[in-house]
């Protein structure tokens, strides 16, 4: 899955997010266009993973309605990512290699790892 593929299915699950809840009556319209302008305001072509994972937690600050979708995403990313920094860290840690493993770690919290995709799709 590249970046693209992913925000393509983020911004695909959230047309059907807001389908649905058109469709039950549980949001208007002007709140439906106001989510679908700032998801593709946040969300652009040519991103990579590292963008992608730094702004997908801001999807819903302001909509909360986005929280079903934002909330995987973000699980995903905890448990595949910011797990392999932390074994990253102990095994230089185990190594004597202290000073890199300070900057692995300052580097996993502020999310600037190069990141490569092998989750589920």
């Amino acid at each position: 899955m590249t970046p693209d593929d992913m925000r393509q299915q983020i911004e695909l699950n959230v047309v059907e997010l807001i389908k649905e809840k058109l469709s039950d009556g549980s949001m208007t319209e002007d709140r439906a266009q106001e989510i679908s302008q700032m998801v593709l305001d946040v969300l652009k072509p040519g991103m990579s993973f590292e963008e992608l994972y730094k702004v997908i937690p801001k999807l819903d600050d302001q909509y909360n309605e986005l929280s079903p979708i934002v909330l995987p995403l973000i699980r995903d990313y905890e448990e595949r990512i910011v797990k392999e920094a932390q074994k990253g860290v102990q095994n230089l840690i185990r190594q004597g290699q202290f000073d890199a493993a300070v900057t692995l770690a300052q580097k996993a919290i502020k999310q600037d790892v190069k990141l490569e995709y092998v989750g589920s799709s």
